[in-house]
């Protein structure tokens, strides 16, 4: 769902990383961050390339919901992970907004998930439009917030 955020997320990160590389001075708690913030949404991301593959091969209602309850659960994970990191004062509002977007995306597909459980046709119709448009403004946001970090450690 969100994996083209990601990738562009991690690429912007891993682009940080290697300008803070080539400059000088002391960017050893950056650069610890910078490895932690990758490693978390380096997870996720895996994670959410094998539930994907999970989902694709689920041939029952049953089995895909189950999906959608590991993802939920993988986003959950992330947000803890993200929450976990020592965020260096300069980027602690930049981080925080990066961890809300998680929230705010974990918050939408939980709410999916309810609707697919208990829906009715024209409810998961409702519900697909709404996860469509939680989908974008998820990598819209994440990647925007993402930004917000790399610049403010890169200034």
């Amino acid at each position: 769902m969100a994996r083209l955020a990601w990738i562009a997320s991690l690429a912007t990160l891993l682009a940080v990383t290697a300008t803070l590389a080539a400059c000088g001075g002391d960017k050893t708690e950056d650069n610890r961050y910078i490895r932690e913030l990758t490693a978390a949404q380096t997870r996720f991301q895996t994670n959410q390339r094998r539930l994907e593959a999970d989902a694709k091969r689920s041939s029952s209602a049953r089995e895909n919901r189950r999906a959608l309850d590991r993802f939920a659960g993988s986003i959950s994970d992330t947000i803890s992970a993200l929450r976990r990191i020592d965020v260096p004062a300069k980027v602690r509002a930049e981080h925080s907004r990066f961890v809300a977007v998680f929230v705010t995306w974990h918050d939408d597909v939980t709410r999916f998930v309810a609707a697919v459980k208990s829906s009715t046709p024209s409810s998961f119709a409702r519900a697909r439009r709404r996860i469509a448009a939680a989908t974008a403004t998820f990598n819209r946001s994440s990647r925007e917030a993402a930004s917000d970090i790399d610049a403010k450690l890169a200034g």
